[in-house]
């Protein structure tokens, strides 16, 4: 359920999550479903991108996935095979931790 802030950036108020859009399409008109359903949507794939792309980029960086560029232009991610382990360990101690409470103190929280 939408709040008064945007699902995607709780920090961004839902008002102005509708403003962004109308202001990039400036001749959108749509009933409180459509605006929750198309623009927001939209909104938040192109949010959801950017971080994908930055924990990718942490992900190839960090040497677990392999980044290769294709001759279609894209690039396209796949498990590094020789860090399979470390990998699989990794997810087995992330899984199996306790989930913490957020630190209200710590901004990365």
């Amino acid at each position: 359920m939408l709040g008064l802030h945007g699902v995607e950036n709780p920090g961004r108020p839902l008002t102005d999550e509708v403003l962004a859009y109308v202001a990039r399409h400036p001749q959108a008109q749509d009933t409180v479903e459509g605006i929750a359903e198309w623009w927001l949507l939209e909104q938040q794939i192109a949010h959801a991108v950017s971080d994908v792309e930055a924990a990718l980029g942490e992900l190839v960086g960090d040497g677990f996935l392999v980044a290769c560029q294709c001759k279609d232009g894209r690039t396209y991610y796949r498990l590094n095979r020789d860090r399979e382990q470390e990998i699989r360990r990794h997810l087995a101690r992330v899984e199996s931790a306790p989930e913490r409470e957020p630190d209200p103190a710590d901004p990365t929280a």
